[in-house]
């Protein structure tokens, strides 16, 4: 089984119209979709955003389907200057840029007692990259950072480039969904399209690109699946 988290009604919409076979459960808040799309079984959630809302979902997800891989979507804000709306971007790692234990010797983005940084899973980054060259869609890898704030301002965005010179996106969910997948020993990717980017211009843009950004990650995760 794959599951496939998102955050935003958005950002899941095209991927459960998708499914047959649909079988809904709710526990507390969290609507689960278990279903059949591209002839693999699924289970699609839609988490609500920031890192506590993802974390619990993403934990009760696991739980009750024992997924083989999980894959996070949706939208993120870019960071560097190859990046334009509607690019795919792709986790090789994921950490957070609003964790700071470093008077206690961790490294920035570091929450104690977890890894810096959560390795995305190996296999999953090559069926990424079989999709990509078959869809012809521009793309970038590398790490992914995530925060409980929405990237607005330039000052925002050189403070998270401060610490993560390389950082190519920035969202509010995805370390979490990697730090929850970590503790299960669960392979997890995170592959978002660009929705804005994470500038002084970003909330306008990011609402007027958001259903173009949910159309080409979910492109994506749909191509992913059948890989799989």
């Amino acid at each position: 089984m794959i599951a496939i988290i998102g955050a935003m009604e958005e950002e899941v919409a095209l991927l459960k119209g998708q499914l047959s076979n649909l079988k809904e459960t709710q526990v507390a808040h969290t609507r689960f979709y278990h279903g059949t799309l591209a002839n693999k079984e699924v289970v699609l959630l839609q988490s609500g955003i920031g890192k506590v809302n993802v974390a619990i979902s993403t934990a009760l997800l696991i739980h009750m389907f024992n997924p083989d891989y999980v894959i996070n979507t949706g939208s993120a804000g870019g960071l560097q200057s190859g990046l334009n709306l509607g690019d795919v971007v792709v986790s090789t790692h994921v950490s957070y840029h609003d964790a700071d234990a470093r008077a206690f010797g961790y490294e920035m983005g570091q929450i104690p007692g977890m890894p810096s940084q959560y390795q995305a899973d190996e296999t999953l980054i090559q069926a990424v990259h079989r999709v990509l060259q078959s869809l012809n869609q521009n793309a970038m890898d590398g790490l992914i950072v995530s925060g409980d704030s929405f990237i607005g301002t330039d000052q925002q965005r050189t403070a998270i480039l401060e610490y993560f010179p390389h950082a190519i996106a920035a969202e509010m969910e995805a370390a979490a969904v990697a730090q929850t997948c970590f503790q299960f020993d669960k392979p997890f990717i995170v592959t978002r399209a660009i929705s804005d980017l994470a500038d002084a211009q970003a909330s306008m843009t990011f609402d007027e690109f958001l259903k173009v950004a949910s159309k080409s990650s979910s492109e994506m995760v749909y191509e992913l699946v059948k890989e799989l």
